[in-house]
């Protein structure tokens, strides 16, 4: 059997497992992941416009000139995270565990416990750069003030507040955004007891998504997987508006070979991809709370 590159696939079914895999799908899936994509090398180049303000008519005559008022710029952005995976299965492994160690199989556990999560951890840190934190230690006394600024920065920026949604380190949520002062729940009795759900899946309209406190770090070491740096800060919250952010996922190389004398008879399993994150520099959109 032959080489065969499945990367357009391989991208396609992965990115149908976002929703079910990251703990940030919107912003993988989002129209602006989807409209930069890189072409030859890592770089991008982003178009930006930008015009002069109108002015009053003057009906009676034509003064002044006519200038060009308007401008264009590029932002260079560039891909960070070139990452390649690797390994061998030996097709008595595959026998011997009754197919559980299939190639399938194997590359499904990569993807859950490591290539996803380690996006993942590389997207919180990201975002943590690309705004001045907020360092005010949450407590359940000022979680809804803290609150209130993250949605009044981002109102001061312009941003789409339908376009809005909000990680918070599951430590925050669970433990002081439930029972922050000033939050009025509504429960339905009817259904009985068993049924009472007290999640705040939103709050003035904002979405609302539990992050595990190990990806909710401002740094980490990528060398082979992920693992928080030593002095990285502990974020409480990261506060997106999808249009401002823009992550391209691109694939080079997914294949698998089959067993030969150069393998010693193993199936050899091979792929290569890069990622990156980056925020359009003519819009703001970003709000970290994190630790001082």
């Amino acid at each position: 059997m032959p080489n065969v590159n499945y990367a357009a696939e391989y991208s396609q079914a992965l990115a149908q497992a976002y929703p079910y895999l990251s703990y940030f799908p919107e912003i993988w899936a989002a129209n602006n992941s989807n409209l930069y994509k890189p072409g030859i090398g890592k770089t991008m180049y982003i178009p930006t416009l930008t015009t002069t303000g109108a002015h009053a008519v003057n009906r009676d005559q034509i003064t002044g000139t006519f200038n060009r008022n308007w401008d264009n710029a590029l932002q260079a952005v560039t891909l960070e995270m070139d990452r390649e995976w690797d390994t061998l299965v030996d097709p008595m492994d595959v026998e011997e565990t009754n197919q559980v160690a299939s190639i399938a199989n194997i590359t499904r556990a990569f993807n859950e416990q490591q290539k996803v999560p380690e996006m993942d951890a590389y997207m919180a840190a990201k975002l943590y750069s690309m705004a001045t934190p907020i360092t005010t230690a949450p407590t359940v006394s000022n979680i809804i003030g803290c609150w209130d600024l993250y949605l009044s920065t981002l109102a001061e920026d312009r941003c789409n507040m339908n376009r809005v949604v909000c990680y918070m380190n599951s430590e925050v949520y669970y433990t002081m955004l439930k029972y922050g002062s000033g939050i009025t729940r509504y429960m339905d009795v009817d259904k009985g007891a068993h049924n009472v759900d007290r999640s705040i899946l939103t709050m003035d309209g904002i979405p609302i998504h539990p992050v595990p406190s190990s990806i909710m770090k401002s740094s980490f070491n990528f060398t082979t997987g992920w693992s928080a740096n030593s002095g990285a800060k502990k974020i409480y919250a990261l506060v997106v508006c999808l249009d401002s952010i823009a992550a391209p996922v691109k694939y080079e190389t997914a294949m698998i070979s089959a067993p030969n004398a150069q393998s010693k008879g193993k199936y050899l399993y091979y792929e290569r991809y890069y990622y990156g994150a980056f925020k359009l520099s003519a819009r703001g959109g970003v709000v970290v709370h994190a630790e001082a």
